[in-house]
């Protein structure tokens, strides 16, 4: 028979210094044996394969050693040391309550606790799964937890502590442990790969630990499991590949796609990934993991919540600076709305055919102008190959030295000027790989020409207002009026709007309407006078409204129906066709009773 030690017992942590990722609870319990102020009983209570059977046998190690190194470290040579190495202690006694959880299992704890210990000072109890006792067999240990002997100390560790009675939580010391972060689990599995002379790659420990989901122990099976298939090298394609995972190059290759706007590599790789095993819904949970790492990654400072390799983050960075904000957010909604009519699509594929080519397109989404019924395409900033140095990832601040001051219509601002070469015209589509990112950085105000400057700008931007207004015509504004009314899809809005009577004197517009609600009508038209601004250039237009009925002779207003009998209705009738008064008597119609 094999004498092979799996890695999870082989290196179990012997010293509180040894113990990954619980520093809080070992730095806690070492200072209460260091002050002699040890609890009699303890609840040791968090994930699975965090170590808190490790932690409860360390303690119970040291408590009882002959000698202990300054009080928080185990000899390893007196005889206590010796047994409990050994197992062969018989003052450490463990339970586990998931397969004794009766009341007689209890009771028979209970007669050996009332028995001092052989060798040491104490008689340590540890109780694993303790939540899977039954509610009578807690109620027969309250007492003895309650009030046990001087000697006897109790570890009680479960992974469900909502499960455990309260009155026996108050019995207590709970110490809370936490999951393993990623980092110190490579750290460990670095240090296990020196031991046992083996080589791996970062990538390929990152993923092992991230595929353990913060469990210490389910992160040594893995790496048991990957080390006896692939021998003394674990690369990162061995662990894609005994792990059954989907490669993070797919990812960024088909966001490389969508940066291109490459519809046909994007369902090449799609159809390539279904090739391999993987369903839809697994590659559009890890595209969308992908699209959130990117939004992490576009500012230096969040960078670091990334927990994945350094030269992992070096791509994720350089790639989320390609991609704009607006494009991730947006790209994220799409994935999440595909997701959930997933649940209830029968073609599966196609409905995430449909979602990855909206993806793709989503940079040069349409804007649709609601007023005058044209569509203009947004035009995509075409990056010129020109070599740009990639910032450092582990800056927390990264700075661009090149600004221009620019004035708008409106109010002077400052804008960036990027470093690469904007070009008008769409060359053939290239790497995205060889495209330099976009860094946002703030404007470095010392390095512009001064108040003078500004000032200037205000000057030009105020003489073009000044033009703007010397050009307008109320013939413009009457074309952009029923402009606006024709592609209203309200018909009494347009009707209000048709019936205005316009005038333009300097930057006012002023309408006349015959009517109170008509004029209402057309204060609710928000958008009106924003698009008469803009496409007349000028964006200190006035509007003003007034109700004025002499102005509008021919206007006659809708009279209120008259509620009638129906005789009334009858005579009505009669007198507009005279012909209906033979037509009843020759057929003896009468009329019904008069309502």
């Amino acid at each position: 028979m094999s004498k092979f030690v799996v890695s999870a017992r082989k290196y179990r942590p012997t010293t509180f210094d040894e113990v990954i990722g619980q520093d809080h609870v070992a730095k806690t319990l070492k200072n209460a044996l260091q002050t002699d102020h040890l609890a009699h009983a303890f609840l040791f209570t968090g994930p699975r394969g965090v170590g808190k059977t490790t932690c409860a046998r360390i303690l119970a190690k040291i408590i009882n050693c002959e000698h202990p190194i300054n009080k928080v470290e185990a000899c390893n040579t007196c005889g206590s040391c010796t047994a409990f190495n050994e197992n062969a202690s018989f003052n450490i006694l463990e339970l586990d309550a998931a397969s004794n959880n009766s009341v007689d299992n209890i009771r028979t704890l209970i007669e050996q606790v009332r028995f001092q210990p052989q060798q040491g000072k104490y008689k340590v109890f540890i109780i694993d799964e303790v939540h899977m006792l039954s509610t009578q067999a807690f109620n027969a240990f309250l007492k003895t937890l309650e009030e046990p002997p001087s000697y006897a100390i109790f570890i009680l560790a479960t992974t469900e502590k909502h499960k455990v009675l309260p009155t026996i939580l108050s019995r207590c010391q709970i110490f809370d442990f936490k999951r393993i972060q990623i980092a110190d689990a490579v750290t460990q599995l670095k240090k296990i790969c020196e031991k046992e002379g083996l080589q791996a790659d970062e990538e390929a420990l990152h993923i092992i630990a991230n595929k353990a989901d913060g469990a210490m122990r389910d992160a040594l099976s893995i790496f048991d499991k990957i080390s006896s298939s692939t021998g003394n090298v674990i690369t990162y394609k061995d662990v894609v590949a005994n792990l059954n995972l989907l490669d993070y190059e797919y990812y960024f290759k088909i966001t490389d796609a969508f940066l291109r706007e490459d519809i046909s590599d994007v369902l090449l790789t799609l159809n390539e990934i279904v090739k391999q095993g993987f369903d839809a819904e697994h590659f559009l949970q890890g595209l969308a993991d992908h699209f959130r790492d990117l939004m992490v990654a576009k500012i230096p400072a969040t960078i670091s919540i990334l927990e994945v390799s350094d030269d992992l983050k070096k791509r994720y960075f350089h790639q989320a600076n390609l991609a704009k904000s607006s494009f991730l957010l947006s790209g994220l909604n799409i994935l999440n709305q595909c997701d959930i009519d997933l649940i209830r699509a029968k073609n599966k594929r196609l409905n995430v055919e449909l979602a990855l080519s909206k993806l793709t397109f989503l940079n040069r989404a349409l804007e649709v102008d609601i007023f005058s019924g044209t569509t203009q395409e947004k035009k995509t900033d075409v990056v010129s190959e020109t070599p740009v140095s990639t910032p450092k990832v582990e800056s927390p601040s990264i700075t661009n030295p090149a600004f221009t001051p620019s004035v708008s219509t409106n109010t002077p601002q400052i804008v960036q000027t990027p470093q690469h070469q904007i070009v008008e015209s769409k060359p053939e589509p290239i790497p995205v790989s060889a495209l330099a990112p976009e860094v946002t950085v703030k404007p470095d105000f010392k390095k512009l020409s001064g108040i003078d400057a500004i000032r200037e700008s205000i000057r030009q931007a105020e003489a073009t207002k000044a033009e703007a207004r010397k050009n307008l015509n109320i013939d413009q504004v009457n074309e952009i009026w029923r402009s606006y009314s024709e592609h209203n899809p309200s018909k009494s809005v347009q009707s209000a709007l048709n019936l205005a009577k316009l005038s333009l004197e300097e930057k006012t517009i002023s309408a006349i309407v015959p009517t109170q609600v008509s004029k209402d009508m057309i204060i609710q038209e928000v958008n009106l006078l924003d698009k008469l601004r803009d496409e007349l250039g000028a964006h200190d237009l006035i509007f003003n409204i007034t109700v004025d009925r002499s102005q509008f002779p021919d206007f006659e207003e809708s009279k209120p129906i008259q509620a009638m009998t129906q005789r009334e209705r009858y005579m009505v009738m009669l007198e507009k066709n005279p012909d209906l008064g033979s037509f009843t008597r020759k057929f003896g119609l009468k009329l019904d009773t008069e309502v």
